[in-house]
């Protein structure tokens, strides 16, 4: 996948998770009419969150990578110019940490949050990315 597809297409999610989740916390009533939390909110809402965090996530992870080149796992060595790092782990990266975003609010809606969870969440997420980056 090309850098600049990627930007492009995290730029687009970032965009649109933003609109979505304006729009639900704006628009969209979270309860039904029995005071039940409304499920289709409660799935725009995550939606738009993870679109949001994953597109940002995604962004900064490639700019990240490019200053420095380690985070996105190891390279072959090559004589010459040093070649840009690939936007697939940053993709991978982001991604994780929209899911992770998503894990910490869900934890925070049935209220356990503490930071135990908030220190396992991303441990839990920097173990995954480890060991994708290993099964290389």
């Amino acid at each position: 996948m090309s850098p600049t597809r990627v930007l492009t297409l995290a730029t687009l999610g970032l965009l649109a998770g933003g609109a979505l989740l304006f729009y639900v916390v704006g628009n969209v009533p979270p309860t039904t009419d029995g005071q039940a939390l409304d499920p289709t909110a409660l799935l725009l809402g995550f939606g738009g969150l993870f679109l949001l965090t994953a597109g940002a996530g995604v962004l900064v992870a490639i700019f990240l990578h490019r200053r420095w080149p380690a985070l996105a796992g190891k390279q072959k060595a090559r004589r010459g110019r040093p070649k840009t790092p690939p936007v697939e782990p940053a993709v991978r990266q982001g991604i994780l940490f929209g899911l992770a975003i998503l894990t910490l609010v869900a934890l925070a809606i049935v209220d356990v949050l503490d930071i135990a969870f908030f220190i396992v969440t991303f441990l839990v997420a920097g173990l995954i990315e480890a060991y994708a980056q290993t099964r290389k």
